[in-house]
C-alpha cells in the first residue's frame, strides 16, 4: 500500500504540501489489497460407486472360475483391495484388454481406470476412459459426472456443465453431481446457480459437510458474508476435524473487519493441522492488518518453511517489508513470488510499488506494464502506473493511464483525484478542479480531494473557494494537518496573518513538520516579530537541515534585525543547498547592498536574474545597485524592465524619477 503526498515547489514566503490518495489495490479473491489469504480449495467431488463393478462382475467371476487372475485384477481395479494407482491401472487394463466383458461392465472398468488415472494426475488419459465409458453405456450417469469433473479440473467449464447436466438428467438423486456442477458455476462466477446446486446437494444429503463448505465459499464470493459464516458453522459442526472450514471462516471474518475472530479461526485451523501453511499465511495477513508486523513476519516465515514454493506467502511477507520501508527485502520477496508464479499480477504490482517508492521509476513502470499485460482490464494497475508516471514527470502519459482507469472503473474516486493532481501540475487548474469535484461526488468524505481542490483554487487566485474546501476537509477530519497547513497559506495570501498563524499552530500540534514551522516563521516575520520568526525557523532547520527555504526565511528575519552577516551566512547556505534557488541570490544581493558591498551585491543580482528573468524585484534591486555604482544607464534599463514585469511596482518607478531628476543637475 502506498501514500503519495508530494511537496510542491515553494516560494520564499511559504511552502505547500499537496496530498494525493493512498495507493490502493483491489481485494483479491482472498484477503486484501495487494496481500492475499489462501482460500482452501473447495472439497473435491466424492469418488464413489466402486462397488458397482463388483456387483456386476460377480456373476462373471462365478461363470469363469478358471481365470483366478481376473478375480485378483477385479478386486484391485474396483478398489476392494488396497493397491497403488499404478497397480489399479494395470489391473483395469488387463481386464479391459481381456475381451471377456459385455459393454455395460466394460464401461465400468473404463470408469474405474479413469478414476485411477485422474488420481495419478493423468487427466488426458482419464478423460479418454470416461469418454469410452459413456460411449459404451450412454446411460451411465456416474461416468458423465466423472468426465465433467475432469473438464472442471481443466477449466473447460461449459463442457463440464454439459456433462454434469447429462449426469443429473440420468440420475437426479446424485448429490455429488449437483455439487460438482455448483463448483463449475462458482468458477464461472455465476454464484446464484452455484448456490442453487449446493442447495440441492444439501437437500439430497443433509449431512454433506463439503456442500455447506462450498456454498459458504460461493456466498463469500458473492459478498453475502453472514450466510457464508452460517454455512461454515454448519460445515464445522458436521466435520469438526476439517481444518479448512475454520480457515475459510476466518477469511470471512477478516473481510468483515473482525480481525480478532479471524485470528481465532486461523488458530483453530492450526490446532487441527499444525502444518497448514495457508492458515499461517492468512493469520500473518491478519496480524499485518492489525499493525503487528513482528507476528505477521513470524507467521509468513512459518508458512514459507512449511511450503518453500508458497508464492503467496512470499508476496505477503514482502508487503510487511514494504510497510516497514525495507524496500530491498520487499523486492527480494516479490522476486521470489514471481519466480514461483510468473502470472501473479499482485506480485508485479507490489514490486512496482516498492520500486516506485524507492525511486526507481523505470523498474516500477516495467512491473506495472507486465501486470497490465497479464490483466489488461484491471483499473487499479493503470492507476498505479499513472502515479509512477506522474512522479516521473510524464504528465501526459500519467493522464492517459488515469483516464483508462476511470474508463474501466467509473466509480474510482482515487483515479479522478490523481488525474486532477496531474492537471494541477500542468497548471490546468480548471480541469484539475473538475476532476477533484468528480472525486468528491463519488466520495463526499474524500478529505484529500477537498484539500487538493483547495490547492487548485488557491493557485488559480481564488483563496475564498480554497478556504471553503480546506474548511470542509477539516469538518470531515479536524486533525487533518495538511488542510490546516494549506488553509494557513490561503489566509496568508489574503493578508490575514493572525488566522494563518492560528492554522499553522494547529498543524504543528497534529504534525510538527519543518514546512509548518517554516511557514509560521515566515508569517511571524511578516508581522515584524522577528524573534518568534527566528525561533520557528531554527526549529524548521533542526527538523530539516537541508531546507533551503528555511535558511532563506531565517536570513530575511536576521536581515530585518540588521544582522546582515548572519543573514548573508543563511543565504549562502541556502544557495549551497539549492544552487538554482534564485531567491537565495536575490536576498543575498539585498543584504550585500545594505552592507555596502556593492560588487558582491551586483554579482548576486546578476545570478538571480539569470535564474529567474521574470522577477521584477530582482531587476529593481539590481537597478538600485547600479544606481549606487553610478551606472545610470544600466539602472534605468533595470528599473524599466521591472516596471514592464510589474507596472504597479513603486520602487523602480521612484528610481526612474530620481535618475530623471538628477540628469539636468548633472548636465
Amino acid at each position: 500500500m502506498k501514500g503519495d503526498r508530494t511537496a510542491l515547489p515553494a516560494s520564499v514566503q511559504q511552502s505547500r504540501l499537496a496530498a494525493t490518495e493512498t495507493k490502493q489495490s483491489e481485494l483479491s479473491d482472498c484477503h486484501l489489497l495487494s496481500g492475499k489469504a489462501l482460500m482452501t480449495q473447495r472439497s473435491p467431488v466424492a469418488f464413489w460407486t466402486l462397488w458397482v463393478i463388483v456387483a456386476l462382475a460377480a456373476p462373471l467371476l462365478l461363470a469363469v472360475t478358471a481365470h483366478a487372475q481376473d478375480a485378483t485384477d477385479e478386486r484391485r481395479c474396483t478398489g476392494q483391495w488396497r493397491a497403488t494407482n499404478k497397480e489399479r491401472i494395470a489391473s483395469c487394463t488387463a481386464l479391459i484388454d481381456s475381451g471377456r466383458y459385455q459393454p455395460a461392465n466394460l464401461a465400468i472398468l473404463h470408469q474405474d481406470r479413469g478414476m485411477a488415472l485422474r488420481a495419478k494426475g493423468d487427466l488426458a488419459d482419464a478423460l479418454e476412459d470416461f469418454t469410452a465409458a459413456v460411449t459404451l453405456n450412454p446411460s451411465y450417469a456416474r461416468a458423465f459426472a466423472e468426465r465433467g469433473s475432469v473438464h472442471l479440473a481443466q477449466h473447460d467449464l461449459d463442457t463440464a456443465i454439459a456433462d454434469l447436466d447429462a449426469a443429473i438428467k440420468l440420475n437426479g438423486t446424485d448429490a455429488g453431481a449437483f455439487m460438482t456442477r455448483g463448483n463449475a458455476f462458482d468458477e464461472k462466477a455465476d454464484f446464484d446457480r452455484a448456490i442453487a446446486d449446493y442447495n440441492e446437494a444439501i437437500r439430497l444429503a443433509p449431512n454433506y459437510a463439503a456442500a455447506y463448505f462450498n456454498r459458504g465459499l460461493a456466498f463469500r464470493r458473492k459478498g453475502d458474508f453472514d450466510h457464508a459464516i452460517a454455512d461454515y458453522d454448519q460445515a464445522i459442526r458436521l466435520d469438526p476435524k476439517n481444518a479448512a472450514a475454520p480457515n475459510n471462516r476466518g477469511i470471512v471474518w477478516f473481510q468483515k473487519g473482525d480481525l480478532d475472530r479471524a485470528i481465532a479461526d486461523y488458530n483453530q485451523a492450526i490446532r487441527l493441522d499444525a502444518d497448514f501453511a495457508a492458515a499461517y499465511n492468512n493469520r500473518g495477513d491478519a496480524w499485518r492488518a492489525k499493525g503487528d508486523t513482528a507476528r505477521a513476519l513470524a507467521d509468513f516465515d512459518r508458512a514459507i518453511k512449511l511450503s518453500p514454493q508458497f508464492a503467496l506467502a512470499y508476496d505477503n511477507r514482502g508487503l510487511v517489508f514494504y510497510q516497514n520501508r525495507d524496500y530491498d527485502r520487499a523486492i527480494a520477496d516479490f522476486d521470489t513470488a514471481i519466480r514461483f508464479d510468473p502470472t501473479n499480477v499482485e506480485a508485479y504490482v507490489n514490486r512496482g510499488n516498492a520500486h516506485d517508492d524507492k525511486g526507481d521509476r523505470n523498474a516500477a513502470i516495467a512491473d506495472y506494464t507486465e501486470a497490465i499485460r497479464l490483466d489488461a482490464k484491471n483499473a487499479r494497475i493503470y492507476y498505479d502506473r499513472g502515479i509512477a508516471l506522474r512522479r516521473d514527470g510524464n504528465l501526459d502519459r500519467a493522464i492517459a493511464d488515469l483516464t483508462e482507469a476511470i474508463r474501466l472503473n467509473p466509480q474510482h474516486a482515487g483515479a479522478y483525484n490523481e488525474r486532477g493532481y496531474a492537471y494541477f501540475q500542468k497548471r490546468d487548474y480548471d480541469r484539475a478542479i473538475a476532476d477533484y469535484g468528480s472525486a468528491i461526488k463519488l466520495n463526499p468524505k474524500f478529505v484529500v480531494a477537498y484539500d487538493n481542490r483547495g490547492n487548485a483554487f488557491d493557485d488559480k487566485g481564488d483563496p475564498d473557494h480554497a478556504i471553503a474546501d480546506y474548511s470542509e476537509a477539516l469538518r470531515i477530519d479536524p486533525s487533518y494537518a495538511v488542510a490546516l497547513y494549506n488553509r494557513g497559506i490561503a489566509w496568508r495570501r489574503k493578508g490575514d496573518l493572525d488566522r494563518a498563524i492560528a492554522d499553522y499552530d494547529q498543524a504543528i500540534k497534529f504534525n510538527p513538520t519543518a514546512a509548518a514551522y517554516n511557514n509560521r516563521g515566515s508569517a511571524w516575520q511578516a508581522k515584524g516579530e522577528n524573534e518568534r520568526a527566528i525561533a520557528d525557523l531554527d526549529q524548521a532547520i533542526r527538523l530539516d537541515p537541508r531546507s533551503a527555504e528555511a535558511y532563506i526565511n531565517r536570513g530575511n528575519a536576521k536581515r530585518e534585525r540588521l544582522d546582515l552577516a548572519g543573514a548573508i551566512t543563511d543565504y549562502t547556505r541556502a544557495a549551497e543547498l539549492s544552487p538554482t534557488a534564485a531567491l537565495a541570490f536575490y536576498n543575498r544581493a539585498w543584504a550585500h547592498y545594505l552592507a555596502g558591498d556593492n560588487v558582491e551585491a551586483l554579482a548576486d543580482a546578476d545570478r538571480a536574474i539569470a535564474l529567474n528573468g521574470h522577477s521584477a524585484s530582482a531587476f529593481s534591486t539590481r537597478g538600485l545597485i547600479r544606481e549606487r555604482l553610478a551606472n545610470a544607464a544600466g539602472a534605468i534599463a533595470d528599473f524599466r524592465k521591472a516596471l514592464e514585469i510589474d507596472p504597479s511596482f513603486q520602487q523602480p518607478a521612484e528610481g526612474l524619477q530620481r535618475l530623471k531628476a538628477a540628469a539636468p543637475a548633472s548636465r
